[in-house]
């Protein structure tokens, strides 16, 4: 009996043992190329607006149409968000509802704006250098 109980604190150990979660490793900010980045995030922003425009989607509102356009959401600052505004901007467009939740939020450091008719207003990332 008493090698029993034995074997079930040994086996509880081991198993909330696994349940341990790792902490992410970090990764240089300054290795990464800003410019492929933003490229390949206004890529993939032409292709969700293109969807958007298919399926008839009302982008008068200026909506958020990605939190998760690109990049590892494990890592905030990788993560870019597509969003429609007006150019000029309009009130409507500063309306928490019609603004990327996740960048709102800090889970997205960087974004795309595009207008209505799919041109683009801004590419922002705090990454990115001014030309």
């Amino acid at each position: 009996m008493r090698r029993f109980f034995l074997t079930i604190i040994v086996l509880s150990l081991f198993l909330t043992g696994c349940e341990i979660e790792r902490p992410k490793p970090e990764i240089d900010l300054t290795k990464l190329n800003w410019g492929l980045e933003a490229q390949l995030a206004k890529q993939q922003a032409e292709a969700i607006y293109a969807e958007a425009k298919n399926q008839g989607l009302d982008l008068s509102s200026g909506p958020c149409l990605s939190n998760s356009l690109y990049g590892n959401a494990d890592y905030p600052e990788t993560v870019w968000v597509l969003d429609i505004a007006h150019n000029p901007r309009q009130e409507v467009d500063n309306q928490p509802a019609n603004q990327c939740s996740a960048y709102r939020e800090g889970k997205a450091r960087n974004f795309i704006e595009l207008d209505e008719a799919g041109n683009v207003i801004r590419i922002y990332s705090p990454y990115l250098k001014e030309e």
